[in-house]
């Protein structure tokens, strides 16, 4: 990578990591944001300006800034700093209407484009990130390698670090990790929104026995029992799969580009039972006594 490109990547993460720092209720001075991102005061007043030409509103309140995500008296359906797609053609075609082309109009016209582009681009660019941050994070439950988390943002102490961690699973919404925690010795849960980069380590978990999850619910079911099932699914099999249950997504994986398979522990039996007895032809179990033995009794039930 050349250096210029270099610097702007830098650049651009680092416009990342401010978005997180200034989200949330409790905002933070100048210099502090300035000493998280390792840069100065200047460039932070400039990094303002940005966020605001790309819709963002960055508020003042007892002199430390955060990012208002919409004025109070707005309601929570609004969508505040930037135009909808509906709303951006009705406010293009009434000004278009206003009679021969003039300085005015073009310059409006070409700032709704602008603003409408760059806010959906930024949105998109940062929820890509995010999602980057996901499939590392899968690839770290899947082959239970450890992972660090960069620039880990802490709310609670307002400080910046790194943490290696043995992630264990998502939460339902996928915006927060439960991961066990090397220097602390806990189970922990960590915003994905807070992190400044994922990296895979080549170390695997070496305490799996304290793993627990907050009874999360895999194929609609929780419990501790574990299960061990390996499927191989068809491609439609592995799409619905990723469609009805997205908590399974950490277990799923493809190989040579068109073979798909499910691989992990369940709390339970019939959820996924149900599933692949849904979809006769199109899953087909490589491993796992336990599901084998159950779907033999299912089907023996259903022969009349």
């Amino acid at each position: 990578m050349a250096k210029s490109e270099l610097i702007e990547q830098q650049k651009i993460l680092r416009v990342f990591k401010l978005i997180n720092l200034l989200q949330g209720n409790i905002g933070k001075p100048v210099h502090r944001l300035a000493e998280l991102l390792e840069t100065n005061e200047r460039t932070i007043y400039r990094y303002f300006k940005l966020l605001e030409a790309l819709g963002f509103v960055v508020i003042k309140e007892f002199n430390k800034y955060k990012i208002n995500e919409r004025p109070e008296y707005l309601p929570a359906t609004s969508t505040f700093g930037s135009f909808s797609q509906e709303e951006n053609l009705w406010l293009k075609g009434l000004i278009e209407s206003q009679g021969k082309a003039n300085l005015l109009r073009d310059s409006l016209l070409q700032k709704l484009q602008l603003k409408s582009e760059v806010k959906q681009g930024t949105e998109q660019l940062f929820k890509a990130n995010l999602g980057r941050f996901v499939d590392l994070i899968g690839e770290g439950i899947w082959g239970k390698k450890q992972i660090w988390l960069k620039d880990y943002y802490s709310l609670s102490g307002d400080t910046v670090s790194d943490r290696l961690v043995e992630p264990v699973g998502f939460s339902t919404d996928y915006e927060n990790i439960h991961a066990y925690e090397i220097e602390s010795k806990s189970m922990k849960v960590f915003k994905i929104e807070r992190i400044g980069e994922v990296v895979l380590s080549l170390d695997s978990w070496k305490n799996e026995n304290k793993h627990e999850l907050p009874g999360q619910a895999l194929f609609g079911y929780t419990g501790k029992s574990k299960f061990r099932v390996k499927l191989r699914l068809s491609k439609k099999a592995y799409q619905l799969m990723l469609e009805e249950y997205p908590n399974a997504l950490p277990f799923m994986y493809i190989k040579n580009r068109n073979q798909y398979y499910f691989e992990g522990e369940i709390p339970q039996l019939p959820g996924l039972a149900r599933f692949i007895l849904g979809l006769p032809g199109e899953v087909k179990l490589e491993e796992g006594e336990e599901m084998k033995t159950y779907l033999k009794e299912q089907i023996g039930k259903g022969v009349f």
